[in-house]
């Protein structure tokens, strides 16, 4: 839950007195480079099934509990806006976001990938309560700039039950380094999602979390998961963080298809 921005440092006070002597013709290209960095920065890179599957993956694998190994295709809406400063840079989502399933000891990471720019990446393991995060890794990249966080969530969260059922609700407290997040968790529901002409039962999850840190908010999420699947059928994400670095985040990811790409 924890955005990884990249940091610009301050320009000393040295480096400022200079600009009196740099010719006028290197000033306009300075300022045309600019343009360039803020407009590459407001895009969003959609990532391919293959180049998602070769980055993130392990094609031919397979978990020894979980969901299908693979790259799965999800319809995307909506926006995020990331924040340095007093800098801000809203960028639309790809029409398409991947969720990309590879074997990991004792379990299996689920990384999504929203677009090239934006991935978060999470280990689970299994056991008999059920199915806990255990790691994460988030890439957020502005403008070619950014940087890779790998942290371990302490204790891990418990994310899936064995057994899912209405009305079950459970809490999440936990760290990732210098932030803890406190998250409430209920299941609201049963339902019925039409994935590629496919009726999947569901049951329906509603996250809803407070980050406290040295970068603070919240983040809300619904997640229509498919037992037959284990994935989500769909997720309604909304994140919004703030501090030296900010993120906020709305997003609606619809699942394409009952099968993935491996």
């Amino acid at each position: 839950m924890a955005p990884c921005l990249p940091y610009i440092a301050p320009v000393p006070r040295a480096v400022t007195h200079l600009a009196v002597w740099i010719p006028a013709a290197v000033i306009v290209v300075l300022v045309g480079a600019g343009v360039w960095f803020w407009t590459r920065a407001g895009e969003s890179t959609q990532i391919s099934s293959g180049a998602a599957l070769a980055e993130y993956g392990t094609p031919g694998g397979r978990t020894v509990a979980g969901p299908r190994v693979g790259a799965w295709t999800y319809a995307a809406r909506g926006s995020e806006t990331v924040g340095l400063g007093p800098l801000r840079v809203t960028r639309d989502l790809p029409a398409n976001a991947r969720i990309v399933v590879r074997p990991a000891e004792e379990g299996f990471w689920r990384t999504l990938a929203l677009s090239e720019e934006h991935v978060e990446s999470t280990r689970f393991a299994v056991s008999g309560a059920g199915t806990r995060a255990v790691s994460r890794s988030t890439k957020l990249t502005v403008g070619g700039l950014g940087r890779t966080d790998d942290v371990d969530l302490v204790p891990p969260p418990l994310i899936y039950p064995r057994t899912l059922k209405v009305g079950a609700h459970w809490r999440l407290r936990y760290t990732l380094r210098d932030m803890q997040v406190d998250a409430r968790v209920r299941v609201t529901g049963r339902a019925v999602v039409p994935v590629d002409g496919q009726d999947v039962p569901v049951f329906i999850i509603r996250t809803n979390g407070a980050v406290t840190g040295p970068i603070a908010g919240r983040r809300d999420d619904t997640e229509w998961y498919a037992p037959s699947l284990a994935m989500p059928a769909r997720l309604v994400l909304r994140m919004n963080l703030s501090g030296d670095a900010s993120l906020r985040l709305a997003a609606d990811l619809r699942l394409a298809s009952t099968a993935p790409v491996n």
